[in-house]
């Protein structure tokens, strides 16, 4: 799979049966509060890392997929781990040849942080933003 430089870095599941390590920094890494994006995560929002396919360097452990629709109507393919459930990695329609990996899979205190938050405007209230995150009210 992936070649090349770079930092390695591996994203796992909870009970650690779904591994995926990629190679180099991520293209890309947003935060976004989509009805779609909170009710995936069970959370106010999703913080997720986009790397091309060609970052990877392995996928290992057994996984099942599920497509769900974004609320811009472009469907997204979520691989979880059939044992703990975990999301650790998926495939977009907006995003061809790339891998989004949720963040906190990597357990990474020091991951970088997201430079834009997309859907803004469906952001639960309470939550503040650091300056210099960039809010898009839709996507």
């Amino acid at each position: 799979m992936g070649e090349g430089g770079g930092a390695v870095r591996t994203a796992a599941c909870a009970c650690g049966a779904l591994n995926v390590t990629v190679r180099g920094e991520p293209a890309q890494v947003n935060v976004c509060s989509c009805h779609q994006c909170q009710r995936r995560s069970g959370s106010a929002f999703t913080y997720t890392a986009f790397f091309p396919e060609a970052a990877i360097v392995s996928i290992e452990g057994e996984h099942k997929s599920w497509r769900s629709s974004s609320d811009a109507g472009r469907w997204a393919d979520g691989y979880f781990c059939p044992t703990c459930g975990t999301a650790v990695f998926s495939r977009m329609e907006s995003m061809p040849g790339d891998i989004a990996i949720p963040v906190g899979t990597f357990a990474d205190p020091d991951f970088p942080a997201p430079p834009k938050f997309y859907w803004s405007s469906r952001k639960h209230r309470w939550l503040t933003l650091p300056e210099g995150i960039e809010l898009l009210e839709t996507q």
